[in-house]
């Protein structure tokens, strides 16, 4: 199955996390206040982030309707200080399908995969993108809803073959700040610094190896025959995971839907 990229400027309406009539894959809840990256990450110190919380994920849902994949992302502080749409925020979802594909989140967030993705799908404000395993993008008609009353940024992606396939796969979410670089249009994840400044965050590196994220959905360790299969990391180990000794970026979990 081949998907193919779209840019996307859709007006905000009000929505629920969860929409009636969709079939409800998963979903998961995410510690609010720890939008903090390894730690001790901090948001710029320009006005517009003074109520901080932009790269807050609370709760993350995937929903199959009519069709569509349907990702929803639950932050704990939407702006929108221009009122051109929100342009703070930018989240990140890395989709593995089948064995390889691309091994690193792109779009300056300084972060590996542990299942390496078929699919990244990024948005911000009203502006969605679909890329494939070679950074290709896709027009596969996705639309993005930003409510900026409700908190919530809706991402649905039109796929024609699904087949109950979407249990199968493998789901990387995660959200950072995003830099339009003042064009107005997707942009990357704004970078994280040493010491945070106007328009840049703080308690990363001034190297670029430390990951532009400040919030990923961490997984619950499943237990097979009442043991773990894997130990727990906390968030804080997992972003705080790079080595300037060794060029050693990030790698980010992974979530199945069970």
């Amino acid at each position: 199955m081949r998907w193919m990229t779209c840019v996307i400027v859709c007006a905000a309406v009000l929505l629920p996390l969860s929409t009636a009539g969709a079939e409800l894959l998963a979903t998961w809840t995410d510690p609010t206040d720890d939008d903090t990256g390894d730690g001790d990450y901090t948001y710029p110190t320009h006005e517009v982030f003074g109520e901080v919380g932009q790269a807050d994920i609370l709760a993350f849902t995937i929903e199959r309707e009519n069709g569509n994949l349907v990702f929803t992302f639950k932050l704990r502080n939407l702006v929108d200080p221009w009122n051109v749409g929100n342009r703070l925020t930018m989240v990140a979802v890395a989709i593995d399908t089948e064995e390889g594909g691309d091994e690193e989140l792109r779009r300056n967030a300084n972060a590996l995969l542990e299942r390496p993705s078929e699919y990244q799908v990024f948005a911000a404000g009203e502006t969605v993108q679909v890329i494939d395993e070679e950074s290709e993008p896709l027009d596969v008609g996705a639309v993005v809803v930003t409510d900026v009353v409700n908190n919530t940024i809706r991402i649905s992606i039109p796929i024609k073959s699904i087949d109950g396939a979407a249990s199968d796969w493998r789901f990387t979410a995660a959200a950072g700040l995003q830099d339009d670089y003042g064009a107005g249009g997707l942009g990357d994840f704004r970078e994280v610094k040493a010491k945070p400044e106007e328009w840049r965050g703080g308690g990363g590196d001034d190297l670029a190896i430390d990951p532009n994220i400040y919030d990923i959905v961490v997984p619950t360790p499943r237990k097979i025959l009442g043991i773990f299969r894997r130990s727990a990391r906390s968030q804080a180990e997992i972003l705080g995971g790079y080595s300037l000794e060794k060029g050693k970026l990030v790698t980010l979990p992974a979530l199945e839907i069970e």
